[in-house]
């Protein structure tokens, strides 16, 4: 097959896509915002709406967004190339390492909610507990950790939409974050809410049609002739590690040690800046999110092997090389095959959709340490409103060419889509355990907290590399990226930390004296800090009403077990009795493919039909607003649901005074 078989589109349809369609949305979000703002009254000039999306954002829309925030470049890409490389097993436990940090950052965001009710960035919390030198320190580990996922990001997309259409990938890797800057400027966390559900039901109806042509096409004709193609794929693969060498057994090693590091990298990847605009939905998009790699990862990454010695494969007659595996070529080719044109078009759009959103949430977070922790603290502590969102708007405009400097930077280094993934949790987890103490451990002390991230950083890139040397007598871009050498750095950069901290002792109401941001028309300017100069911890209030203190601390209860029963299932119950001596039967794979599409489907109602189904008043009442603006009825923007007139801003904050008083003091508490 000629080289130009390998790129079904043209370069046109890669800069239409990349460049139109984000433009699109980025125009859409303005258009959104504005209707947001005259009919609902939600400003995103407003920096408790552009960082935390005023702390009401619904459980439909939530549980969309957490879908499309882990709708990573990789959740399909990677898992995809490692279902090819090491069978059936690695895609399920790419899904179970996923879906553990969700149910662990619901328990999370539950005790941040109840113990920051005005936080807005875990830096924030850092700098309140134990110090600068402290916030400095993880002010430098979260900027690395959202620029490295966002390079992984960009680096996969943009090889992914080379390989499709031909498109330079400077041009690519420049381009692609273009469009999300644009509607993260202009509308902040609540424009990322709103595309992030756009994008989850473009994505998620292009999955569904992907994953049943892999069992429906030309060469695979249903799951029955799905598992015959791959037996006979299965004589000529021997995968070490795996049993009998076969890709339809579950006792594959190397699936364990990806499932390890993935899950590792996970925990630290948790999108903190989001938790104070987040409800309960995360908990039911984190359950929904599951289907998403194992369905993919499991049909075109088996797929992959059963097409790749057909004619209908682009790369026939040879095999893919390794660096186009650890590209993450695998799938585009699959796809390829399967589909064609068609299909490479809708895989051009997923791709885009994927990365976008997920860069979204990342340039917001990036803002926030930005304008929160570095300006607001250091540089204009007395900054009001407009000031700090001009910084926010800023950092995302210079932070979105920065990153794709670096991304660029990386490519021509010979850095590839599987380096970083397998790279990544050595680098981003050693503060994983300090800043899970800091919300959750009062005992925890500042030099522990200060130190640990460090010396854990330190130890774990020491152990990476000097096991990599050990295992291939040399240090390379391949000895570096092999399982063994990063797994073991990423667990002694995780559990190195926790060794290193030392108790102490801490008040959770001190977390109390941070403030929201005010503008210039508040009345009262003088409070305009980070924190609150209150000295006697006594006189805090908190500003959440007892009743609802008890009711999030039941919920965070249910929550920890919640997230108890995940990880079981997850990692002991359903997996473990099948890592033994057994290659899938057919039925037993035709279940199993089942089960996965049939829960792809239940995602899509979590994501796609539940937040309309949810938001159904909200969405009538703008729908009502718009239509009465038409018919030409004024004075809309005063007027609830339920036609009575809404308080002035005077009201408001009398009434907020008024429940602050009313409500109890935090109690000293573990």
């Amino acid at each position: 097959m000629s080289s130009e078989s390998l790129v079904p589109l043209s370069q046109g349809a890669g800069y239409g896509v990349v460049v139109g369609i984000g433009l699109v949305f980025g125009i859409g979000m303005v258009l959104v915002n504005r209707f947001l703002e005259r009919y609902l009254n939600e400003k995103s000039d407003h920096t408790e709406m552009f960082m935390v999306a005023n702390r009401s954002v619904g459980t439909g829309l939530t549980a969309s967004a957490v879908v499309s925030s882990w709708m990573w470049a990789t959740a399909i890409i990677w898992t995809t190339a490692q279902g090819y490389l090491y069978g059936i097993a690695a895609p399920f436990w790419y899904a179970a390492g996923v879906s553990i940090q969700i149910a662990l950052m619901t328990v999370l965001a539950i005790h941040a909610k109840v113990k920051v009710p005005n936080g807005h960035t875990v830096l924030e919390i850092v700098r309140l507990r134990y110090g600068t030198a402290a916030h400095i320190i993880y002010i430098f580990l979260c900027f690395a950790t959202n620029l490295l996922s966002v390079t992984a990001m960009i680096l996969g997309a943009a090889g992914v939409i080379t390989s499709l259409t031909g498109m330079h990938i400077v041009a690519s890797t420049f381009l692609l974050p273009l469009g999300v800057i644009v509607y993260t400027v202009a509308g902040g966390l609540k424009a990322t809410f709103l595309t992030d559900y756009v994008h989850t039901l473009i994505v998620m109806v292009i999955l569904a049609f992907l994953t049943i042509k892999v069992i429906n096409n030309s060469a695979i004709t249903g799951l029955s002739s799905f598992y015959d193609v791959l037996v006979e794929a299965d004589k000529t693969r021997d995968i070490p590690g795996n049993y009998k060498g076969s890709i339809l057994s579950f006792k594959s090693k190397s699936s364990i040690i990806f499932g390890l590091v993935h899950s590792f990298g996970d925990f630290a990847l948790v999108l903190w800046i989001r938790v104070f605009g987040r409800r309960p939905g995360y908990m039911l998009g984190g359950i929904a999110y599951f289907a998403v790699p194992w369905a993919v990862g499991t049909t075109t990454g088996l797929a992959a092997i059963a097409l790749e010695r057909s004619p209908i494969f682009p790369t026939y007659p040879r095999l893919m090389t390794t660096e186009e595996i650890n590209a993450g070529y695998v799938l585009p080719y699959t796809v390829m095959a399967i589909a064609g044109k068609g299909g490479a078009w809708a895989l051009l759009l997923v791709v885009f959709m994927c990365v976008t959103s997920t860069t979204s949430a990342e340039l917001i977070a990036v803002s926030s340490i930005f304008s929160f922790d570095i300006y607001r603290t250091y540089i204009n502590p007395k900054a009001q409103d407009h000031q700090v969102i001009r910084v926010s708007h800023w950092t995302v405009i210079v932070f979105g060419v920065f990153a794709s400097a670096f991304a660029t930077a990386l490519h021509y280094g010979g850095i590839d889509l599987n380096w970083m993934g397998y790279f990544l949790a050595t680098i981003i987890c050693p503060g994983m355990f300090p800043l899970a103490f800091t919300i959750l451990w009062k005992k925890q002390s500042a030099p522990a907290a200060t130190i640990a991230p460090l010396l854990g950083l330190a130890s774990g890139i020491a152990v990476w590399l000097g096991t990599a040397y050990a295992y291939s007598g040399e240090l390379s871009i391949l000895s570096t990226e092999a399982q063994l050498p990063c797994l073991w750095g990423a667990l002694t950069s995780t559990f190195s930390s926790a060794i290193y901290s030392i108790p102490d002792d801490f008040d959770w109401r001190v977390f109390l004296l941070l403030s929201e941001v005010k503008d210039e028309s508040d009345e009262d300017t003088s409070t305009n800090s980070p924190v609150k100069d209150i000295k006697d911890l006594n006189s805090v209030t908190h500003p959440y009403p007892p009743q609802e203190l008890k009711r999030m601390n039941r919920a965070a209860t249910l929550a920890a077990i919640f997230s108890a029963i995940i990880g079981l299932v997850t990692w002991v119950v359903w997996p473990l009795p099948l890592y033994r001596d057994y290659i899938f039967g057919k039925s037993f794979f035709m279940g199993w493919t089942a089960v996965s599409e049939i829960w792809l489907f239940f995602c899509i109602l979590v994501a796609v039909v539940y937040p309309v189904v949810d938001g159904r008043k909200v969405l009538a009442r703008a729908f009502t607003l718009f239509y009465q603006s038409l018919s030409g009825k004024k004075d809309l923007q005063s007027t609830s649901p339920q036609g009575e007139t809404s308080p002035s801003p005077a009201e408001v904050k009398e009434a907020a005074v008024s429940v602050q008083n009313r409500s109890g003091v935090l109690e000293k508490s573990d």
